[in-house]
């Protein structure tokens, strides 16, 4: 009986949600890089926070076919390999870079890196 007397009150709430920011933009492969390259400690975690975050988003729970990172990757050995090709790549959208240099630079059979 209370789920009758909530269902009027739906619309309302749709109305009370905020719209999405129009001024809003991606993070960029310059902005990314500036944070993986400074040397101040908080600028730093936040590029270990992106480059961790995206890369869950991109390739957890399931790695794609082809896709072999090392057994130690951790989120300082991901940023070091993505900071790697940022410094190498165009400007454009961050999150397109982490998963391009994710897929690039470990892959499985013979081009993937010969292990130490």
């Amino acid at each position: 009986m209370r789920s009758l007397l909530v269902l009027p009150l739906v619309p309302l709430l749709l109305l009370a949600v905020p719209p999405a920011r129009a001024d809003w933009t991606p993070l960029s492969v310059k902005a990314l890089g500036a944070l993986c390259h400074a040397t101040d400690a908080t600028k730093h975690a936040q590029c270990l926070g992106y480059v961790s975050g995206i890369y869950d988003l991109q390739f957890a729970p399931r790695l794609p076919a082809g896709v072999c990172p090392p057994a130690n990757l951790d989120a300082e050995l991901l940023a070091e390999v993505v900071t790697a090709y940022l410094d190498t790549h165009e400007d454009g959208p961050a999150a397109e870079a982490i998963g391009q240099s994710v897929v690039r630079l470990f892959p499985c059979g013979p081009a993937a890196p010969k292990k130490p």
